[in-house]
Order: C-alpha cells, then sequence, then structure tokens
C-alpha cells in the first residue's frame, strides 16, 4: 500500500478531534508510516580524486566516487555526488557533512560548504587552513533549508588563497527530514 507524504499541519488538520469520524485505515497509514518516520538519506566518497579549482572564488562539486547508504527514504543519488529528494511533500531537513581533504598548497584556506540546486547555503560554510601539502585537514558541517521534489544537495569547495586542487580523502553528506 502506497502511503502519501503530508506536511504536520495537513496531519494536524486531518486527525483534530476527530469529530467528523472520517479519519481512515489509509490516513492513520500515512500519518504513521509515511509522515512521522522521517526521510534520510546519505552518500559518502567511495574512490577520491582531485577537485580541480582554476580560481580562488569559484565554488566547485567536491570530486569524487560517492555511493548512496542502504536504507535511504525519500531520499535518491541519480548523479554522482547529488543526493536528491524523491518525496512528495515539501520538507525542512537537517544536514550534515564531515569530511577531509588534503591541498596542494602550503598554507591555503579552504572552504566549504553545502550547496541546494547548485546554490550555496552559506549558514553551512566552514573555512580550514592546511599547512602543507601532506597535511589532512578535516571539519564538518551543518546546516538546514527547505527542499521539494527533486531537489537536491551537494558539497561545494574552494580554495580562497590559491588556484590549488582540493583532494577530498573522505566525505559524508547525510540529510535527515524534520517534521514541519
Amino acid at each position: 500500500m502506497a502511503q502519501t507524504m503530508r506536511s504536520l499541519s495537513e496531519v494536524e488538520a486531518l486527525l483534530a478531534d476527530n469529530t467528523s469520524g472520517n479519519i481512515s485505515p489509509t490516513d492513520l497509514r500515512d500519518a504513521l508510516i509515511a509522515t512521522v518516520q522521517p526521510g534520510h538519506g546519505e552518500i559518502y566518497i567511495t574512490t577520491p580524486a582531485a577537485t580541480v579549482l582554476s580560481d580562488t572564488s569559484t565554488w566547485v562539486d567536491v570530486a569524487g566516487t560517492y555511493t548512496l547508504s542502504a536504507n535511504a527514504m525519500n531520499w535518491d543519488m541519480n548523479t554522482n555526488g547529488q543526493l536528491r529528494y524523491t518525496g512528495a511533500a515539501g520538507r525542512v531537513v537537517h544536514i550534515a557533512a564531515s569530511c577531509s581533504f588534503t591541498v596542494a598548497g602550503t598554507n591555503d584556506i579552504i572552504e566549504i560548504e553545502v550547496a541546494k540546486n547548485s546554490v550555496n547555503l552559506p549558514a553551512s560554510r566552514v573555512q580550514r587552513k592546511v599547512g602543507t601539502g601532506s597535511d589532512v585537514g578535516s571539519t564538518a558541517l551543518h546546516g538546514f533549508t527547505t527542499v521539494t521534489t527533486n531537489d537536491y544537495l551537494t558539497v561545494e569547495v574552494r580554495n580562497i588563497t590559491a588556484a590549488e586542487n582540493v583532494t577530498f580523502q573522505t566525505l559524508n553528506l547525510f540529510v535527515m527530514d524534520m517534521a514541519n
């Protein structure tokens, strides 16, 4: 049986005091299974690759081969490195990412942030200075946004010190729906 993803306000209106007695078994399934259980998804890099940076101001999607974690609900990866929302109802989501990386240069300041549909989410931005090309920098970032069907999330990077490449050894991008 297919469930209909509903917003929290729709479920509250449907179930409010039940004075009409019109709550069907399907309505209850929709509320309990599809709406209350949060959607979630996760992608991670399985094969690192250099992210080529041609200047110090342009944001670039982090390169590498990504894998979609098993058991994703309402999220998929239809394009490498893009975590895409497939649910029907609009949702507010919490985004978390952790990563480790090396830089081709010395004393470079790297900025990393999440983007939705290739539009940066500045509140998720972090900076990390990496001393030498052999140093491994690591960081975590968080944010939240709203998503509708087919919106996608990516992690983007830029080197604000020099046009030197960044290689992400690890990257995990995780998202969880929140009731709205």
